[in-house]
């Protein structure tokens, strides 16, 4: 076995084997630093890798949330005009109600032919003013009519000529009345006047008036004739706390008097005799 050479320095002795030592020293540092530097590049690649799988899956999450945003957002414009259709359905319906119950109200309150207060509503009104005379105790007056032979004219013309000659009666009762007085068609062809604040010496004048200004009204026929018409009026003054009904009876029972001695005349009630109805 020989013996390994071995070479002088001026720090002494060393031998070949501890050069090849160094140099294996040297590479296993030098392999030691690439394993930590490969492991490095490993952790690296593999901090990507996720950091790129975690990218794709937020990419694929933000895509989808997008798409179901999208959806949504169709969907609320479709609610939204959905609703507006809706509203607009309720809005009409809503109008059309409104406009229905302000057209009862009106056939409840007025007479559609002539213009006038129906029935119900005069005497609604006429009960009022009353209760309202018996706190003031200011005059008040009624006066009943009634067209005469209105029957002969719808016989002899027929219904449609009747209610022209009614809606003209209408006419001549608004023209010639004040805003305050009370005009209604009480049933067919009778009417009925509240007169507040009036005695019956005016009462029987206004009567006369309307009973002029009917008797010269004329309506036109379909073959370009006319028919002319009159009416009869019963006029009583209401006295204290009489009701309602013995007033418009007395000024009926005056009006009935006037169709009996002729027609187309005012009579004027009697007062009451024995104390109020």
């Amino acid at each position: 076995m020989s013996t390994p050479a071995t070479h002088e320095t001026g720090s002494g002795d060393y031998t070949l084997f501890d050069v090849e030592e160094r140099v294996l020293r040297d590479a296993e540092e030098m392999v030691r630093k690439l394993d930590e530097v490969a492991r490095g590049v490993r952790d690296l690649a593999e901090a990507y890798r996720r950091s790129y799988r975690e990218q794709s899956r937020l990419v694929r999450l933000s895509d989808r949330m997008q798409e179901e945003l999208q959806e949504a957002n169709q969907g609320l414009t479709a609610q939204a005009d959905e609703l507006r259709d809706l509203n607009s359905v309720l809005r009409t319906e809503i109008e059309e109600r409104e406009r229905l119950a302000m057209e009862l109200q009106r056939l409840a309150t007025i007479d559609e032919l002539t213009g006038l207060f129906g029935r119900r509503h005069f005497m609604h009104l006429a009960e009022r003013e009353l209760a309202r005379r018996h706190r003031t105790r200011g005059p008040v007056t009624a006066v009943m009519l009634d067209l005469d032979r209105f029957k002969h004219i719808n016989d002899s013309h027929g219904h449609a000529v009747g209610d022209t000659v009614l809606r003209a009666m209408g006419e001549v009762l608004r023209g010639a009345l004040r805003t305050l007085d009370l005009a209604g068609r009480l049933g067919g062809e009778e009417f009925a006047v509240l007169l507040p604040d009036t005695p019956l010496t005016c009462g029987q004048h206004i009567a006369e008036r309307l009973r002029e200004a009917t008797a010269v009204c004329a309506v036109g026929l379909p073959d370009g004739g006319t028919v002319t018409f009159t009416a009869s009026f019963g006029v009583a003054e209401h006295e204290p706390d009489e009701s309602l009904d013995s007033l418009l009876h007395r000024a009926d029972n005056a009006l009935y008097e006037a169709k009996r001695t002729g027609r187309n005349r005012v009579v004027t009630a009697a007062p009451v005799t024995g104390g109020a109805a």
